[in-house]
């Protein structure tokens, strides 16, 4: 795995009448990560256009520590409330930077 860091997007949209359990969901899940080893950003975002939209944009010292968040004890929590239930969509961009 990479050692450099790892930026990731993740694209998320709420099903109609799940936007506030979803959200309170989310904001527990950025409180909690923020605390996590190689967590360099870690922010939660809605969309101006349509709020069942919520993007996390986050930044890794490294893919293996990205990797090690998503087995880890803030994601399995996010995930045993149920909110698989709540998603319409979800889409994750893990990327590297190119210019700038």
């Amino acid at each position: 795995m990479s050692q450099s860091p790892l930026t990731v997007i993740a694209i998320t949209t709420a099903k109609p009448g799940k936007e506030a359990a979803l959200g309170a969901a989310q904001e527990k899940l950025v409180e909690e990560t923020l605390l996590e080893d190689g967590c360099l950003r870690y922010e939660l975002h809605q969309s101006l256009d349509d709020g069942r939209i919520r993007i996390f944009v986050e930044t890794w010292a490294s893919e293996d520590e990205w990797r090690a968040h998503m087995d880890g004890a803030a994601m399995q929590r996010f995930q045993a409330r149920g909110v698989g239930d709540y998603f319409a969509d979800f889409a994750l961009h893990r990327l590297t930077k190119v210019a700038g």
